[in-house]
């Protein structure tokens, strides 16, 4: 399985969390970590997974996070398996709102196939990530695999038939 993930962070929590779903996931494959700000706009043709996240701020993903889904090539991503998450504080969702909700959008519309819903991992006023939020990480990016690997073999036995 080849991923990409791309995160963005001004603190290093959401780095954090990329870091732990990056490990999580090369047992499965080739996974290449990439800060927005580097982030390819055309992906690779092999790529089966793309992960995107960001910290919330003002309710929602941060500028750089949506800058860099704004220019991602469209036709390299269209039914491409995609999800997306985001680090914010422990508040109510109506108060803290989700960077990983409007990631998941952005990605819906350039024609990704978001295969599970955004997960959001929780930080602290200081802000650092709450104890045990890599390990969450760690086990949501494993979810994600067996699903995508899961729809592979799916579609491979549908083709065989």
């Amino acid at each position: 399985m080849n991923t990409v993930v791309v995160y963005g962070s001004r603190t290093g929590n959401t780095r954090r969390i990329a870091e732990a779903i990056t490990e999580a996931l090369r047992v499965r494959g080739t996974v290449t970590l990439q800060p927005v700000e580097d982030a390819p706009a055309l992906l690779p043709a092999d790529t089966d997974l793309l992960v995107v996240g960001g910290p919330t701020e003002g309710h929602g993903a941060t500028p750089p996070v949506v800058a860099y889904l704004e220019r991602l090539d469209r036709a390299s991503v269209r039914g491409m398996a995609a999800v997306a998450f985001d680090t914010r504080l422990w508040w109510p969702r109506v108060l803290a709102g989700s960077a990983g909700a409007r990631i998941e959008h952005l990605l819906r519309e350039k024609g990704t196939r978001i295969i599970a819903g955004e997960r959001s991992f929780i930080v602290s006023m200081k802000p650092e990530l709450l104890p045990g939020e890599t390990e969450r990480a760690a086990a949501w990016a494993r979810e994600i695999a067996g699903a995508v690997e899961t729809r592979s073999e799916a579609a491979a036995g549908a083709v065989r038939t």
